[in-house]
């Protein structure tokens, strides 16, 4: 559907972590169908570029740099996209941060980030949001970037883990709070995507295994993400609040390690057999 004729156009939507490979994707997809955008990162040149990607006039797309460690900036950040619109119509969590490392070595300071960012974080902004929302009678979406691993411990990365846990919770708990005014919140949980930098990023042999594990056997691709986001965001989604859909091609389904399935046994026969 074009933009001019999308559901989308107009609406006014609200992404942090914009800068990072989950959030461009979507800011991408949104300026495509016709939305006015709140992008939000800390990485300001990570932000002008994603900017200058959507193609967008000035006036239908805002930034804002917001240390999502830093209640003060988060409160800016806030009253900054009330300023502008009033109200958001929708409203993309996608900022986190998966720092590597065992859990008996996980340092203080460290865990107190992950915390503020991936939980803390979108606390803040949903509440603010949410008010905002409500005093203006906006009927709007919030929709909260998780993780398999929320539901898959994984030994290097127990704190993302943890505040992934959390995340669920705290949208389930909006959720609930919210529904009789119409506003509706959700998660996803994403698969793998392979992203540079040793913070946040994720070593070789973690995206070799993740991908080797996979039902499907592939990482998340360019889409994957965003269709489910877009239809969660919709008209066609309102009546699903409090969700949480992995979006992983199955890899936090509960099953033993290294045992192969029925399928990948006749393609493997096939493959012998040519």
């Amino acid at each position: 559907m074009a933009a001019g004729g999308s559901e989308f156009a107009g609406r006014r939507v609200v992404i942090t972590g914009a800068a990072g490979i989950y959030g461009s994707e979507l800011a991408l997809t949104f300026a495509a169908a016709g939305a006015d955008l709140f992008l939000s990162d800390i990485d300001a040149a990570g932000l002008d570029k994603v900017v200058a990607d959507t193609g967008l006039p000035r006036e239908r797309v805002a930034t804002d740099h917001t240390d999502l460690m830093d209640a003060a900036s988060i409160g800016r950040f806030v009253a900054a996209v009330m300023a502008r619109w009033g109200a958001p119509d929708i409203v993309l969590n996608v900022a986190g941060i998966y720092p590597f490392g065992d859990l008996l070595d996980v340092d203080v300071a460290t865990w107190d980030r992950v915390m503020a960012v991936n939980l803390r974080a979108p606390f803040l902004i949903t509440q603010g949001l949410a008010k905002a929302m409500l005093d203006r009678q906006v009927r709007g979406s919030f929709i909260n970037i998780s993780s398999g691993s929320a539901a898959l411990l994984r030994p290097t990365g127990i704190p993302y883990g943890v505040s992934k846990r959390g995340l669920e919770w705290l949208s389930q708990g909006f959720a609930l709070d919210l529904a009789a005014l119409g506003i509706r919140v959700n998660c996803i949980q994403p698969g793998v995507a392979i992203r540079e930098g040793a913070d946040g990023g994720s070593p070789g042999e973690h995206v070799a295994l993740m991908k080797a594990n996979n039902p499907m056997g592939r990482l998340v691709k360019q889409g994957d993400l965003s269709a489910t986001v877009m239809f969660l965001a919709s008209d066609a989604a309102e009546y699903v609040t409090g969700v949480v859909i992995p979006v992983s091609g199955g890899a936090t389904l509960p099953r033993r390690p290294g045992i192969a399935t029925g399928a990948e046994r006749r393609m493997k026969a096939a493959g012998t057999a040519s």
